[in-house]
Order: structure tokens, then sequence, then C-alpha cells
């Protein structure tokens, strides 16, 4: 199964890295099917579902595991090596530009309105997912009622953060364990 030296080092670097900075917030091993199996060519299905199947028992990211196990595929230790500092390169890169982009332009009130403008969105759309799922019937109302709560009591009546979770998480706990037992809450 160890292919060793067959790809060089630099072409796993480079073809991980475009893998790390499209799959950047998640669908890696989608993305690492595509592009090393279906695009490229360097494993066969049966070495990437036995790597992806292995990544998923060890602890850590699936993609992360997966990426190590085809790198030493490709070109052993060194390879594992080149493939995942190319991975995970490329969102480092991203996070570390955004975070001096936020830091010289942070304290723009258009920025500000622009970013709860997103914020309302997410939590307009998470509100209305719940809705379809509770109406369907594939959900309780439960989850819905706790999300509410945490929007009103952080968003709109500013209490801190840690007090909310530390009161509503043992609710939301207690009414998963009534819905499990199918009491739904």
């Amino acid at each position: 199964m160890h292919r060793t030296n067959r790809v060089r080092l630099l072409p796993i670097f480079v073809g991980f890295f475009r893998l790390g900075v499209v799959s950047f917030g998640g669908g890696t091993a989608g993305w690492l099917y595509r592009e090393i199996v279906e695009r490229r060519r360097w494993i066969n299905d049966a070495e990437f579902l036995s790597g992806a199947a292995l990544g998923r028992l060890m602890p850590g990211s699936g993609g992360v595991n997966l990426t190590v196990q085809v790198g030493q595929i490709l070109h052993g230790g060194s390879g594992a090596f080149a493939a995942v500092l190319g991975l995970l390169s490329g969102p480092l890169a991203i996070i570390l530009a955004l975070t001096a982009g936020y830091t010289t332009i942070g304290q723009s009130p258009t920025l500000h309105a622009v970013l709860d403008g997103v914020a309302a969105a997410a939590i307009g759309l998470t509100f209305a997912t719940g809705l379809k799922l509770v109406r369907f019937g594939r959900a309780s109302a439960g989850p819905l009622a706790v999300t509410a709560a945490t929007v009103l009591s952080v968003g709109v009546l500013r209490w801190p953060m840690i007090t909310v979770v530390l009161c509503l998480a043992p609710v939301s706990i207690g009414l998963a364990l009534l819905d499990r037992r199918g009491g739904r809450a």
C-alpha cells in the first residue's frame, strides 16, 4: 500500500495547500477525494477509503488524519509532513490576513453594522430552519425555545454569555433527554 517516493514533495505541498484553501471551513474529505483520487490519481479508491476509515477512528480532525495517511502513501514521513503543512498553512494565512485586516478597520462603525446584519441573518436562518423542522415533525420545539431564550438573554437583554450558558445548558440537556425518551419537548 505504501508507494513511497512516487510523488515529489513540492507537488504534495502545493496540492494540499490548494485543498486547505478551498476546503477551509469543512468538507475536507470530499475535496481530498476529488483532488487526490479523481483529478491527480495519486491514490486509488481503496487506499482513500481505508485512510478515511482509519482517520475517523483516530482522535483529531478526520481531514487532517486522512491528509497524513495520503502523504505517507505518497512520500513516506516527509510526504505526510508536507501534506499536513500544505493543508494547514493556507487557512492559517487566511486567518492571519483577516486578523490583520480586522485590526486595522475593526473600530469602523460600518464594519460593525455589516457584522450585526450578518449575525441577524444567521439567527433568522437558524429560526427558520428550526421552525420547518418542528412543523414537519422532524424535531421538537425544545431546541428552538432554548435558541430563542439565548438570543433574548444575550442579544437583547445583554446578560453575560457565561451566565446564560450555565443556566440554559442544563435546560437544553433536560429537554434533549425528554425528547430522546419519546416525550417530545
